[in-house]
């Protein structure tokens, strides 16, 4: 903490030398009524061309203080608010300060005459629901990204894993010109749209389907970012493509190629590679190297890889990618819009596992060290389609159908040791398994909306329905030893079929009217029906026919659940111009049966559950730039199948897992609080947060284990366990001629609480993690960049009734990004990383650097570019990890990519309206 001060310390006074020897524009603005007007645009542009020089937002008493350097030629300075006359004075230079005094401007009628329409436009505008950014105002580089443009704007991050952030409020929807471009993440337009086709970046509250139909407001607390093409590039031909070659066989390959005629958008995505890539979100400087600067996935705890939605498979280990891809999207006529996009991947993954495993009990503790072998390959086929009518100016329909198919297969090869604190040992396993999956799945959504009469009154019927089959075939050849009793040892070559389905259909309508222009109640009815089946059907292997003939009963079964569901809520809305509140009770009726047969027994549950539903979330506006929000959100669940059925699930010989039938329904309240604050005038913003999730009962396991630490779970109700996070964020960010400096200070906090039962004694652990960290980015002109950063994390946990009282560790990441793009026509980049992990076991190396490179020319009037890469240039990367559990400490390591060198070629076409694009040439400030 000491050092993250004393680099903020540092900043800061960096900062204020800077900012000296400025000369300052200044005054007050307020309307005819002498009243204050905050959150106008005041903002410098050169008389010549038009080209913003700097700009500020006048702050709640209509005051504002535009601090420039000395200026030798002419410009304009602007005044822009919604509902105002524009006001615009000549200046033939900036020599000294200069005070405004009091401006006053003039309300804006509705009548097209008495506009004022100036030459250029505000860079941002801020209006009551909407913050809207003029891309042309801001610089960046003639290649550049969507991406880029984003990180140019105040008070909008974007972090290494393409997530957006605008004064801290998180984007879940990225759209162009008002639809999704392939998905609604954005990550495939951040990193391959051309920033110099886009005309504004508007920033608005999310709204769903029927919200945005019914033109009800948002009930969400996060963003919606839209970028609009501008005119005369929304018709066109642009695109990218990427082929390379390198060292160990290593090899990239990628192609986006789009066209635009207004309406009418296609788009053509290809890629296939072998070095841990989607193959679609590129960089400039390392395509698609991952690693640094690229890392637009997300990996879950199973091993799978999610990218914009679309699952890929094997997220460990070493994976070879090939995608196709197509969308399209038009308008046809005025009353029907469309989107189909078509998605076929195929991932072949191969990763090798060695894991230490501690796991804690009351009085002991035993460790399980295993290896394992897996190689896997996945087929995906994915269609989906959006298409809405809308049938007349009051009434819209839409049908979002989307179908997936899958194809699975993986061989499997593993071994495992278990030994007691005296090292001796308790059991020993070796299993292979070979498997193939068969997946289907169709959903849809069927959405009618009526606009009634009077303004605000809608109605609106949804249908959805979910409708997914899984078969799978499995051969299993295992043997598990035990030492310590006379338990016999458990050997099995087997066969294992497993069928599930899974039916789900839901009804709902909405109604809602207004009572005031402020405020409105709506009435929702939700009704729905789903069927879950799953059997697995067991047979060992017969020396008599010397097939796979003897039929299994224990490791047989066949389940079901059959549920409907039927919430009614009532809901209350109350939206100001500062304040803004949104409730939603209702009650959730369940009645569902589940049944099972096992070991040629059948086994009935009825269950009849009664669950609350309360939500309510709220906004305060202090200003324009200050937002304060507060959520609540109070509800049960029901248990799942796997938690309810009776049956003993003996499919892992060292762990027995049965469900319980008695177990009660989670309930849980969670609160929230977010502020956020952008300062436009010092270009400087700060966010906090902070949640809790406390549950007042939920579902926990009670193990046993045996002499030979054989383990036997089912599930109980615990009382008063929780989690919770709070956090915050500070920036700052200067611009100094050609210079732009900026820095990031951030402090993320989160603690849980967990209950269990071990061996018939009830356990908590308390875990908490700390993790602050700091990144500093210098910005030449576009030229030179240069980004440090450094994260800190640590994470203890306290235990009650174990062995240990508690566990620590912590991970120290350090990091330097440089790009240039100087000399013309060169471009460079080196990502450089060390990173530290305490407390990791023996024979677990503790810290490595990744140290990744990156030289290109760009030639043929920049239309090719040139590249050499090194991946890990020092040849350390490693993959291991420390998880921290309530009842366990695991270090886990797998395989990981290794140094490579890479060749590339890149090819960028961009043609709009019949002009092709200019040579690179950045003009120069006077």
């Amino acid at each position: 903490m000491r050092k993250i001060f004393t680099i903020f310390f540092y900043l800061v006074i960096v900062g204020n030398v800077f900012a000296q020897n400025k000369l300052t524009i200044s005054g007050k603005l307020t309307d005819e009524n002498k009243k204050p007007i905050e959150s106008a645009t005041i903002y410098l542009s050169a008389q010549r061309d038009s080209t913003l020089i700097d700009y500020t937002i006048s702050d709640t008493k209509g005051g504002f203080s535009l601090p420039v350097k000395k200026i030798d030629y002419p410009v304009f300075v602007s005044v822009s608010s919604i509902g105002y006359e524009d006001y615009t004075q000549k200046f033939d230079a900036i020599n000294e300060n200069v005070d405004l005094k009091t401006l006053l401007l003039k309300s804006i009628d509705n009548q097209l005459e008495e506009m004022v329409i100036t030459a250029d436009v505000a860079p941002i505008r801020i209006k009551q629901d909407t913050l809207e950014f003029n891309a042309s105002s801001f610089k960046v580089r003639p290649d550049a990204t969507v991406k880029e443009l984003l990180e140019q704007l105040p008070g909008v991050e974007v972090d290494d894993q393409g997530k957006i952030k605008v004064n801290g409020k998180e984007v879940n929807n990225v759209l162009v010109n008002g639809k999704p471009f392939f998905n609604e993440d954005g990550k495939v337009a951040m990193e391959n749209l051309p920033a110099d086709i886009i005309k504004k970046v508007q920033v608005t509250d999310y709204k769903t389907k029927e919200e945005k139909i019914t033109g009800s407001a948002s009930t969400s607390d996060s963003k919606t970012l839209n970028l609009t093409i501008d005119d005369d590039k929304n018709k066109g031909l642009f695109g990218k493509a990427i082929a390379g070659y390198g060292s160990d066989d290593r090899y990239e390959s990628s192609l986006l190629f789009n066209y635009f005629n207004k309406d009418l958008k296609v788009s053509l995505l290809a890629s296939s590679n072998n070095i841990n890539s989607t193959g679609f979100s590129t960089n400039e400087i390392f395509d698609n190297m991952s690693g640094g600067r690229n890392t637009y996935f997300s990996s879950s705890s199973d091993g799978t890889m999610s990218v914009n939605g679309m699952n890929f498979g094997g997220g460990q280990g070493i994976f070879k990618t090939n995608l196709i891809g197509l969308n399209y999207s038009d308008s046809w006529g005025k009353k029907i819009k469309s989107q189909t996009s078509y998605l076929y991947n195929e991932v072949t993954n191969e990763n090798k596992n060695i894991s230490r495993i501690e796991n804690l009990l009351p009085d002991n503790k035993f460790v399980t060290a295993s290896q394992s072998e897996t190689k896997s390959k996945v087929g995906n086929h994915t269609f989906s389609h959006d298409f809405e009518l809308q049938i007349d100016s009051l009434s819209t329909l839409i049908i979002n159908p989307k179908l997936s198919r899958g194809i699975t297969t993986s061989r499997n090869i593993a071994q495992s040791e278990t030994v007691n604190e005296l090292g001796e040992m308790l059991n020993k396993s070796d299993s292979k398994d070979i498997l193939d999956v068969d997946t289907y799945s169709f959903e849809n959504e069927i959405m009618y909306s009526r606009r009634l009469k009077r303004k605000g009154r809608s109605i609106s019927f949804t249908l959805n329905n979910n409708n997914s089959k899984n078969e799978t075939n499995q051969l299993k050849d295992a043997s598990t030893f035990f030492y310590q009793t006379n338990l016999p040892n458990d050997i099995r070559n087997q066969t294992i079929k497993t069928n599930s389905h899974k039916d789900e259909y839901e009804i709902s309508i909405r109604y809602r009217e207004p009572i005031t222009a402020k405020q409105s109640f709506n009435i929702a009815l939700t009704s729905k029906w789903n069927n879950e089946y799953r059997d697995r059907q067991t047979k060992d292997f017969s020396q008599i026919t010397n097939d796979y003939t003897e039929f299994n009963s224990l490791l047989s079964f066949a389940n079901s659940l059959s549920a409907q569901h039927t919430t009614p809520t009532f809901g209350y809305m109350y939206r100001g111009e500062k304040f803004y509140i949104n409730t939603n009770v209702g009650t959730e009726f369940v009645n569902y049966d589940i049944n099972s047969s096992y070991n040629f027994q059948n086994y009935l549950n009825n269950r009849f559950d009664i669950l609350p539903k309360i939500y309510i979330n709220s906004s305060i506006t202090v200003g324009k730039s200050s937002n304060i929000y507060v959520s609540y959100n109070y509800g049960g669940r029901t248990p799942q199948m796997d938690q309810l059925l009776e049956y003993e699930d003996l499919s892992n010989p060292l762990f027995t897992t049965k469900g319980n039938k008695d177990l009660l329904p989670e309930i849980t309240h969670n609160p929230s609080l977010y502020f956020s604050n952008y300062d436009y005038q010092s270009r400087s913003g700060y966010y906090f947060y902070s949640g809790l999730y406390y549950y007042e009962r939920t579902a926990a396991n009670a193990t046993v284990y045996d002499e030979n630490y054989k383990g036997t779970s089912t599930y109980i109700n615990v009382k008063d366990t929780y989690y919770y996070y709070f956090g915050g964020n500070f920036s700052k960010s200067y611009n100094i001629g050609k210079n732009k400096l900026s820095y990031s200070l951030s402090m993320g906090v989160n603690a849980n609480k967990s209950k269990g039962m071990l061996n018939n004694e009830l356990y908590d652990s308390k875990g908490t993690t700390l993790n602050p960290g700091a990144s500093f980015t210098w910005d030449y002109d576009k030229k030179i960049i240069l980004k440090p950063s450094y994260e800190y994390t640590h994470t203890s946990t306290d235990y009650t009734n174990f062995t240990v009282d508690k566990a620590k560790n912590f991970i120290h990441t350090l990091s330097f990004m440089a790009t240039s793009y100087w000399p013309k026509n060169i471009v460079f980049g080196s990502d450089i990383s060390y990173t530290y992990n305490s407390n990791i076991s023996d024979g677990f190396k503790k810290d490595f650097i990744l140290w990744n490179v990156s030289a290109g020319y760009n030639f043929y009037k920049d239309r090719f570019l040139a590249k050499v890469k090194v991946y890990d240039i020092l040849n350390q990367n490693q993959n291991v990890t420390r998880t921290v559990s309530p009842t366990s400490i695991a270090d886990v390591q797998n395989t990981i990519l290794k140094q490579y060198v890479m060749f590339s070629l890149t090819y960028k076409l961009e043609k709009f309206g019949g002009k092709k694009k200019n040579e690179w040439d950045i003009e120069e400030e006077e």
